[in-house]
């Protein structure tokens, strides 16, 4: 008898968009693991000290290391039948460098492992761009997600190419587009995961 696999759901879209408040909420609905970066050593140093760099290939190339390991803390957790919602997955690390310059094939790289629910998280426009307003005056608007904004439609082209599955968050709380992913991924759980697919 096969082992069975728990869900890999993956919450990609551009900033303001919901991810990290969804992702969470999703997690407690499906009764899985929130798997966040932050649970890697160090973590919040790391990227500042990448970031303070400035080099876009440098920070590229860093979240590329990242999601690795995340992407076998994953697979090591779905093995085990554990549930999995990751927010900010291969997708958004590509898409938001691709916006900002930075050349890469628009596809999972070699050995990562595939969500079997991979999100696109979405939002009417004028509601992102209000969200983005606040961020810059509270402060917590990087220079990042600054250069890549003049950039988004070559984010969301990027995004498409991943055949991501499209939720839209306008005129819904976050508990409510929660419930919506949580009702996406109940109705793919009869599929188990094979390594490399999406079913």
């Amino acid at each position: 008898m096969d082992t069975p696999r728990g869900s890999f759901i993956t919450l990609d879209g551009l900033s303001a968009s919901g991810k990290t408040t969804v992702a969470p909420l999703v997690a407690a609905l499906v009764n899985g693991v929130h798997l966040t970066h932050d649970a890697l050593p160090a973590f919040p140093r790391m990227r500042a000290e990448v970031d303070a760099t400035g080099i876009l290939p440098a920070r590229f190339h860093w979240w590329l290391m990242a999601n690795h390991i995340t992407s076998a803390t994953a697979r090591e957790l779905t093995g085990s039948g554990r549930t999995v919602v990751v927010e900010s997955y291969f997708p958004r690390t590509i898409a938001t460098h691709r916006a900002m310059g930075h050349e890469w094939a628009q596809e999972y790289p070699h050995g990562a492992f595939i969500p079997n629910v991979p999100i696109l998280l979405e939002v009417d426009e004028r509601v992102r761009q209000e969200r983005i307003r606040r961020r810059a005056e509270r402060g917590t608007l990087s220079s990042w997600h600054q250069r890549e904004e003049p950039n988004t439609a070559e984010s969301s082209r990027v995004y498409r190419a991943f055949g991501l599955l499209r939720v839209d968050g306008t005129g819904r709380t976050p508990e409510e587009v929660a419930h919506a992913i949580a009702d996406i991924v109940r109705s793919r759980v009869p599929h188990s995961i094979e390594e490399g697919n999406i079913q």
